[in-house]
Parts: C-alpha cells; sequence; structure tokens
C-alpha cells in the first residue's frame, strides 16, 4: 500500500511541471494499466491512478467544449467567500450551481468563480444568487519573479472571473461559523490587533491590511497568523493534557480514559477547523491529527513518515490540484522537516536515559529533560527556518533573516498562551451572549496577549536585511548548497571507506558549484555582448526592461490606482529575480497612468537612476533628439521635435548595438508617426513595441514600412475594455510578413539579442510552459493534447 500511495504522490506532485494533462481518450486506457500492474508494481500502479485522476479532474472541472457565449449570462451560484472590498467594488467567490456554462457529467468538484460587484447590496457566504454577469476568462499576469494568481486561482478550482451586472436574491442561509462572525466584526474591528484575533479564531483575513500582511510575510511570521497545522495541533494537545488530567478523577484500568482523551482531542481539532472554515491548509493538519488519533486508538503502529505520507495521499486523492497552492508546499515540507529533525536528533533514547538518571537521584527534578527538550526544539526550529526560508524565497521570492530568532520566541508563546487564551475568551464570551452579558472586556485582553508580537515584527522591520530577495542564480545556488549541507548531516562521509567516501565528496562538491561560481560571477562580472528586452505584462499598460552586464534601463512603469501599483507588484520583483540591482535611466514617455503611475515607485526603490522625460515632476533629460551611449549600447532619443501634450508627445527611444536595435513609442498616433518621418528620424529597427498598444489611431503603413520590423509586441491587457490590439492592426503587420506577439496572450516577452542572433520567449509558451498556466478563455480551456 505504500508504494502505491508514494507513487501517486509522486506522480500528482510532478504535475507542476506538466506541459498538459492526458487527453480524454486515453485516461480508459492508463486506468486499466494501473489495474493490471495492482500486483506486479504498486508504484507504478499508484503514478498510473494518479495520471488518470487529476486528467479526470481536469476534464470534470475544464471541460474542453468551447461554447460562443453571449455578452452576458445568466447563472445560479452560492457565495463561498467575500475576497476583498475596495471603495464601492466588492470582489467575491461563488460556486456555480446549476451547469448551463460548464459542461460535465458529474456535479463535483463544483467549478467557482471570482466576480467583481459594483455597489452591490449586503451580501454573506451561504446566500444563493441569480446573477446577470459579463463573462470574462481565467488570466493573470504573468512575469517572471512575480505572484502567479493564475495558479493559484485554479488550485482553488476557480475557472473564469466575470462581473456582475445584476442580482437577485434567491435564498439566504447563514451558517453558525457566520452568525459567529456577523457578531465578532463589529466586536472585533476596533480593537488594534482585532484583525489578527479575527483570523486566528475563524480564518478570517478581511481584515488585515497590505501593510501588516507585508509585515507578516517579510518576518517569516505568516503561518502563526494563518490556521494551519501549529494552531489545529496546540488545540489538540491542550484537550487530550486536559482530558487525561481530569480523567485521574476517575481513574481505569483499561483504555476508556485514553479513548475519552483522543475523541474529545479529534473533536476539539475538526471544531477548531470548522470555525477556521475548512481551509485547505486546515483540511491537510486535520487529516494529519484525525490519522494519528485513529491509529492511537486502533494500537496499530506506523511510523511518522508513513502517516504523513497518508495525509499526503487523502489530501490529494480529495484535491489533487493542492499542489498548485503555496500552502500545500509549506505545510508539508514543515512537517517533512520536523520529522527529519526528529529522527537525525536521538532523541527517544536520550529521554530515557535522561528519565532513568532522574529517578535514580534522591531529587530527580526534571532539569535533564528539559535540557534535551530545549535543546529538540532547536534542532527543529534552525532547520525549520533555513529549510522554509529557503522555499518562501523560491514560492513568494523573498525572506528573512529574522524568522529565525522571531520563531523561536513566538511558537511557544503562540502555543502556550496565544491561542489557547484566544479560545478560552471566545467561549466565555460566547456562554456571556448565552446569558444575555455582554463580556467584549474579554477581547481587549486577548488582544493585549497580541501586543508582544505585534511589537516584535515592528522592532524586526526596523532592522538591517530584514526582507532579501535573491535573484533566481542566487536561490537556485543556495537550494543546492542546502542540498549539500543535508548530505552532510545525513550521509556522514567519514563513515564510508573507498569510493563511497569519494562518492559523497563528488556529490558535496556538485552541491556547492553552483554558489561558488555565482559568488564568482558576482566578484569578477563578465562583459557580454548579447542584451536583453523584456515586455512585461503590467496588464493595460507598458513596462519594458533593457537588460546588459548585470545593469538595467526601465522605459515605463504601468498603472498605479490608489495602493496598488504595477511597479511594486511586477516590475521590481522581475528586477529583484533577475539580479538587477542598478537601474541606470528611467524613461517616462508621457503622462498618462498606464505609462507613469509607478515613476515614483521606481524612483523610491532606485533614487540614483537618471530619468529622461519631458514630465517636469520626473525630468532630468528631456527627449529631444540626441544620442547617449548606455553599458555598449546607443541610446537614441529620437523624438518628439519640441515638447507636446498628450500621447502625441511621448518619448521615442531606439536602443541598439551595431547589428539590431528596439524602437519604444510609447502611445504616439499618426500625426506623431508622421512628424517622425518628415523629420527624417532614423526608425529602421529588428523589434518595434507597437505604438499605442495596437490602436486604430497608430501603426500607420508608412510608419511601419519606415520601421521594417521583424518582430511587433503589442503591450496590451487580456480581453482589455479597449480591445487593443485591434485586429486589422494585427493583420496589417502580419500582412508585411512580421512576427506578431501581444501580452495578453503570452504573457511576458522577453527578446535575447545576441549579435545576429534573436531568441523570442513568453512565459506561457516558453519560460513557464506548463498546464495551468494556458490561456483559459471563458466556456473554453485548450485541448489538453
Amino acid at each position: 500500500m505504500n508504494g502505491f500511495m508514494f507513487g501517486f504522490c509522486a506522480c500528482l506532485l510532478s504535475a507542476m511541471l506538466w506541459p498538459s494533462l492526458l487527453p480524454a481518450p486515453l485516461i480508459p486506457v492508463v486506468i486499466l494499466g494501473g489495474l493490471l500492474l495492482a500486483k506486479i508494481s504498486p508504484l507504478l500502479s499508484g503514478s498510473l491512478s494518479a495520471l488518470a485522476w487529476i486528467s479526470s479532474f481536469g476534464l470534470i472541472l475544464l471541460p474542453s467544449e468551447a461554447l460562443q457565449l453571449p455578452p452576458s449570462v445568466s447563472i445560479r451560484g452560492e457565495i463561498i467567500t467575500l475576497v476583498d472590498r475596495n471603495s464601492d467594488w466588492v470582489s467575491l467567490d461563488i460556486a456555480l450551481i446549476n451547469r448551463n456554462l460548464i459542461l460535465a457529467p458529474l456535479p463535483l468538484p463544483r467549478p467557482k468563480l471570482r466576480l467583481t460587484w459594483r455597489d452591490p447590496p449586503p451580501l454573506a457566504p451561504g446566500q444563493i444568487w441569480r446573477l446577470e454577469l459579463k463573462p470574462k476568462g481565467l488570466s493573470s499576469l504573468l512575469d517572471q519573479g512575480g505572484y502567479n494568481q493564475q495558479k493559484h486561482l485554479i488550485g482553488q478550482h476557480i475557472i473564469a472571473r466575470g462581473r456582475v451586472i445584476h442580482g437577485e436574491l434567491l435564498m439566504a442561509h447563514t451558517s453558525v461559523r457566520q452568525a459567529w462572525l456577523n457578531l465578532l466584526l463589529p466586536v472585533l474591528r476596533p480593537l488594534e490587533r482585532g484583525d489578527i484575533l479575527l483570523a486566528l479564531l475563524l480564518g478570517d483575513k478581511r481584515l488585515i491590511g497590505a501593510q501588516r500582511w507585508q509585515a507578516l510575510r517579510q518576518t517569516g511570521t505568516g503561518h502563526l497568523v494563518a490556521i494551519s497545522g501549529l494552531h489545529l495541533s496546540v488545540v489538540a494537545a491542550w484537550a487530550y493534557a486536559l482530558a487525561l488530567w481530569f480523567g485521574r478523577l476517575w481513574p481505569s484500568q483499561g483504555r476508556r480514559n485514553l479513548l475519552i482523551a483522543l475523541t474529545l482531542a479529534a473533536g476539539s481539532a475538526w471544531g477548531y477547523a470548522y470555525l477556521a472554515g475548512f481551509g485547505i491548509a486546515t483540511q491537510r493538519a486535520l487529516l494529519m491529527i484525525l490519522l494519528l488519533m485513529l491509529l492511537g486508538a486502533l494500537r496499530r503502529f506506523s511510523s511518522p513518515w508513513e502517516r504523513l505520507l497518508t495525509a499526503l495521499f487523502l489530501v490529494l486523492l480529495i484535491s489533487p490540484f493542492a499542489g498548485l497552492s503555496a500552502g500545500f508546499w509549506l505545510s508539508f515540507s514543515a512537517l517533512a522537516i520536523i520529522l527529519f529533525s526528529l529522527q537525525s536528533y536521538p532523541h527517544a533514547a536520550q529521554l530515557a536515559d535522561a528519565s532513568a538518571h532522574a529517578s535514580a537521584q534522591t531529587d530527580p527534578g526534571i532539569g535533564p529533560r528539559v535540557g534535551l527538550w530545549a535543546r529538540q526544539f532547536w534542532a527543529v526550529q534552525w532547520r525549520l527556518s533555513l529549510g522554509l526560508g529557503l522555499l518562501q524565497a523560491l514560492l513568494f521570492q523573498g525572506f528573512s533573516l529574522h524568522s529565525l530568532w522571531l520563531n523561536l520566541l513566538l511558537v511557544p508563546y503562540f502555543s502556550f498562551l496565544v491561542i489557547p487564551l484566544v479560545l478560552l475568551v471566545f467561549m466565555l464570551w460566547d456562554l456571556g451572549l448565552a446569558f444575555g452579558q455582554d463580556w467584549h472586556w474579554l477581547w481587549v485582553l486577548a488582544d493585549a496577549s497580541l501586543q508582544p508580537f505585534t511589537a516584535l515584527i515592528d522592532f524586526s522591520n526596523r532592522l538591517p536585511a530584514h526582507w532579501l530577495q535573491p535573484s533566481q542564480a542566487m536561490l537556485a545556488a543556495a537550494i543546492f548548497t542546502g542540498l549539500g549541507l543535508l548530505l552532510l548531516l545525513k550521509a556522514r562521509p567519514s563513515a564510508h571507506a573507498g569510493w563511497q567516501r569519494w562518492g559523497w565528496h563528488l556529490a558535496l562538491s556538485v552541491c556547492l558549484l553552483p554558489a561558488l561560481l555565482s559568488l564568482w560571477l558576482t566578484l569578477y562580472p563578465i562583459a557580454q555582448a548579447r542584451w536583453r528586452v523584456h515586455l512585461l505584462d503590467v496588464g493595460q499598460g507598458l513596462a519594458v526592461v533593457v537588460e546588459k552586464s548585470g545593469r538595467a534601463l526601465l522605459y515605463d512603469t504601468g498603472a498605479a490606482f490608489g495602493d496598488f501599483s504595477y511597479a511594486e507588484r511586477v516590475i521590481l520583483p522581475f528586477l529583484s529575480s533577475k539580479g538587477l540591482s542598478a537601474l541606470d535611466y528611467l524613461v517616462i514617455s508621457h503622462g498618462d497612468n498606464d505609462h507613469a503611475g509607478g515613476a515614483r515607485t521606481m524612483l523610491a526603490a532606485f533614487n540614483e537612476a537618471r530619468v529622461i522625460s519631458d514630465l517636469p515632476e520626473f525630468g532630468q533629460i528631456n527627449c529631444r533628439p540626441k544620442r547617449l551611449a548606455w553599458q555598449g549600447l546607443s541610446l537614441e532619443i529620437v523624438g518628439p521635435a519640441q515638447a507636446v501634450a498628450g500621447n502625441n508627445g511621448s518619448c521615442v527611444i531606439r536602443i541598439g548595438d551595431e547589428r539590431q536595435k528596439l524602437l519604444l513609442t510609447g502611445d504616439i498616433e499618426a500625426d506623431a508617426e508622421q512628424a517622425l518621418l518628415a523629420g527624417g528620424a532614423q526608425l529602421h529597427s529588428q523589434v518595434l513595441i507597437a505604438p499605442h498598444h495596437g490602436s486604430r489611431t497608430s501603426s500607420s503603413p508608412a510608419f511601419i514600412a519606415a520601421v521594417a520590423p521583424e518582430l511587433v509586441l503589442f503591450p496590451a491587457g487580456f480581453e482589455n475594455r479597449y480591445g487593443f490590439p485591434k485586429a486589422d492592426i494585427v493583420q496589417r503587420y502580419r500582412a508585411q510578413g512580421i512576427r506578431a506577439l501581444s501580452t495578453g496572450e503570452a504573457g511576458q516577452i522577453s527578446v535575447l539579442f545576441n549579435r545576429d542572433e534573436r531568441v523570442v520567449r513568453g512565459y506561457r509558451a516558453d519560460l513557464a510552459p506548463f498546464w495551468y498556466n494556458r490561456l483559459f478563455r471563458f466556456g473554453e480551456t485548450p485541448k489538453p493534447e
């Protein structure tokens, strides 16, 4: 059975790297193969079963039929959660009740939609609505170093988006959890740390603002707030210990008290998981705890690794898309690190020896045992901080150096004080309500218990190196170095002789080689002739990074809306992932928000950057025609010849080497194109960033002929409201034999210039060509084959 489960789990986890799922006709063949191999090779049988299961799951959830949909559709759905509220807009997730849009033979799993609703009536989870909405396919910004929301949404079974036009409430059902939430929100909202209390108690994070989330993420303490394995384990352990303690009042010769304690512990964990809304991380932890309780009650021996494998198998059986969630990898990796640490540390024998030694003394005491537990805790904690730090850097493009000492202090603090106190206050407060008493002062006590936590977070965020964002090369080197350390700890080469010792030394050397090479290139960078251009996916906006010899030039910054900025969400993470810590030039083509919205954010991060712009608040170098040199490339400011307001005043720049050129045009329209041609500007370039996102007011035939590009790139958001790039404009380029790509379709587009060679890579097709990164339109998916 273990072989089958291992093959099943390994195959499903490898689905993160698959380019596609199985087509429907092959699924029965694979199922048959799995059945035939069940006795001969459980490992292969489990792998084939997983392959068939995730492909079937995908076909049920994401059918391949392409439906011709009208501009608006009517659906019935149940509100699952309210995601966010921004001004007068609300974002919510609904589960479809009827499947008139998604044709599938089975009602489960229920597909979900993420909708936005402007000025909605009062909404609450559990309500069932008939909604008329304008549908939109499932897509997100796809850039290196950025957050892949599309992958996250598919992992949550969200298959499309939409904007609500009209809604009719059909049924309002309020669950017990929702009733508690309605009562707690007005009580906790005024408290300074009410947002954390609500998250700890009900798993509802709506009160946690962006600044608080950033502080939690940058200190590696977010797991203390998100209900997961730690919280359920603490609740189960307290319930188990208290039940055994009270059981001493009614001693029993049999296993009655033990079974009662196990039942109460399991029930407490289940109750807390219900309070948390049975989130995916909570489900995983609950499965593990219930499995542990069941095996203990049945007196069945199983190793911790077998229990972990069984929990992993059950989670992936219930939700084969769970591997798309970052929380899945963090929680199971944490459990694996804990088990590895405890197994590597000879705790059992030492505890027995310490207990025997202590019992033989006249004054036994608990000193040896406490000292051993402290050493165990340290052994687990430093491995957790190192391992999860590397994983966090891989998943979130950054990690905190201070997470180790913070978690050493805060994990025991939460386990022994905060979590028990918050639950006790909740029970007492609920009891008071039952007797008509409003004991809201109890929440002030719970709020005060979190004051040391927030104070430590604020203090650590003022320390140096509180948040590091390594490049992809540095991260790869760190992972290989961590693997080398693991070999040292586990293999102990000195215990081997001859060729075995040399084998371990060779493996260790291979693991350390990337780190040494990365250090060498950092200290002694190599000048390269090749250069790169990255057209970033910033929705309906423009941001272009030109990269050469480890330095960067940025043309436009994307839009900003309130606290949201594409510069912060996309551009800065991209630069960090590429190891580009120096921005020499920042070009702001003109003042439209979709081009200049993130300028202040970029200048705050790179105050040494020289600004090329006609905007008086930013400009250091104007956009009159001139020639500059940068990193061995020519940087030609082509126009405009005089300052002009609006789109036609966009700063046009031609950059390149003696063999190949790139033309950056901003939002110029036909009049500005004609002015450039009349002024005799040198425009010929191999690559063109299309003017004005591919609108009909630009890309005149004469301009295209003068530039004569071989590749044109359209910066346009997926299914944007303007319909850019216009189909006839794209066809105008293609009729001239010019290859055309759009960020809305391809995600980030990167072009490598290497003398006469040019390599073009899109995020969806080349940089991350995985099945969940494909373009999912509303009502259809790409065919699996």
